[in-house]
């Protein structure tokens, strides 16, 4: 079930309207997540498409096909045909490409945020099809990418910990191993290379409210990116998914904002209650 004024259904399942009240939550927590991000990050904001050759490449789309929305349009001679863009799955597939070729000269991190699409098959609270989040991204040797990853999980255990939300940490798999290879996801797991942060966000109802992610050289072999001592680069990421963290801090402390902890309330920047 979705608290009162937070998301509104609409016909499609997965697509929700968003009230005033819980944009001010998302536009706190987008405020509140840069104190997990280094002084050198490099801050961007990502369309909802992406070029359908980068998911190819990066074999989403050979492993998790059900899940990739396509776009497809309508020419001037009437033919509809698939387009050159697909609706983006994750934030940090827009962030490969633009290392292509690039040998590094120092571990790189980036800030991104984006609106993603995922044609989930259930439609529980905060399994949404169109949601946002913000993904930081690490490019570096493997040691850097790893021990980035394990000190930003702890970072924001500790965050989430701070907003009153306790969070159970599991192990997971997911779709950065292509062509649905199942002995790799399995590797994935046997060496801790995902892990989520997994919340309440309704009644009997858990989820990831954020994920760390060791892909090893998978997109560095890929996108042909060298870490500076000219091997191929290792990269990490960790992200966030905003509309499951506000509902989380709404089944957690109720759907009025105004009523929530003052400590909440000056983390997400909410200002004193009326």
């Amino acid at each position: 079930m979705i608290p009162d004024g937070a998301l509104t259904r609409t016909p499609a399942a997965g697509v929700c309207l968003s009230s005033a009240g819980f944009e001010s939550i998302v536009r706190g927590l987008t405020s509140a997540l840069a104190v997990l991000a280094s002084d050198e990050v490099v801050q961007l904001r990502t369309p909802p498409v992406i070029a359908r050759e980068i998911i190819e490449k990066a074999g989403y789309d050979k492993t998790f096909p059900h899940l990739l929305g396509r776009v497809f349009a309508r020419a001037d001679s009437g033919v509809t045909a698939e387009s050159d863009l697909v609706l983006l799955p994750a934030g940090c597939y827009c962030v490969y490409p633009l290392y292509t070729g690039v040998r590094l000269g120092a571990a790189v991190e980036l800030s991104v945020e984006a609106t993603c699409f995922r044609q989930e098959e259930q439609a529980e609270a905060g399994r949404l099809r169109s949601f946002r989040m913000r993904e930081f991204v690490r490019l570096g040797t493997a040691d850097q990418c790893l021990a980035w990853r394990d000190d930003r999980l702890a970072a924001a255990g500790e965050w989430l910990a701070d907003l009153g939300l306790e969070a159970e940490s599991a192990v997971a798999a997911d779709p950065f191993f292509g062509s649905g290879d199942r002995m790799l996801r399995m590797l994935q797991i046997e060496r801790e290379l995902k892990i989520e942060l997994r919340v309440a966000v309704a009644p009997g109802q858990v989820q990831a409210v954020a994920s760390a992610n060791c892909h090893t050289d998978q997109f560095g072999r890929l996108f042909d990116i060298a870490d500076a001592h000219g091997d191929v680069a290792h990269t990490a990421c960790l992200a966030f998914g905003y509309e499951r963290l506000a509902l989380a801090l709404m089944h957690r402390h109720g759907a009025d904002p105004r009523r929530w902890p003052d400590r909440v309330r000056k983390i997400l920047s909410l200002g004193a209650p009326q």
